[in-house]
């Protein structure tokens, strides 16, 4: 059976890493390399997610085409990989996946849209 990237030795070796200097230099470490590991990708999207999801105070200072910009960044990211992969997932991932795709397209689809069309008024 294939092991996924935090079953991988890198990933615990980067474990370890963050335990020893911490996840902000860390992420410095990472930062420098032009080319990284998937397990450092993998890393450094759990240390997005971290913060996105905390709401950071700091991070909504920053201005919103830059928070745009990143996203869109991600999605080209997430989009090459999974046309690369071709992943073969299990009904209850595929599921999850799909609901949190399909949440994020709050704005975009017709409905939120027609909705933000007025409220901008």
């Amino acid at each position: 059976m294939r092991r996924t990237v935090l079953e991988s030795q890198e990933w615990q070796e980067i474990m370890e890493r963050e335990k020893e200097i911490g996840p902000e230099a860390l992420l410095e470490e990472i930062l420098e390399r032009r080319t990284w590991n998937n397990s450092e990708i993998l890393w450094t999207i759990r240390r997005m997610i971290f913060y996105y999801a905390l709401h950071d105070k700091l991070l909504q200072c920053a201005p919103i085409e830059r928070i745009f910009e990143n996203v869109v960044s991600m999605l080209r990211a997430f989009y090459m990989i999974f046309d690369q992969a071709n992943p073969d997932l299990d009904d209850n991932i595929r599921s999850y996946i799909s609901t949190k795709i399909a949440d994020a397209t709050w704005g975009i689809n017709a409905g939120t849209r027609y909705y933000l069309s007025k409220i901008s008024k």
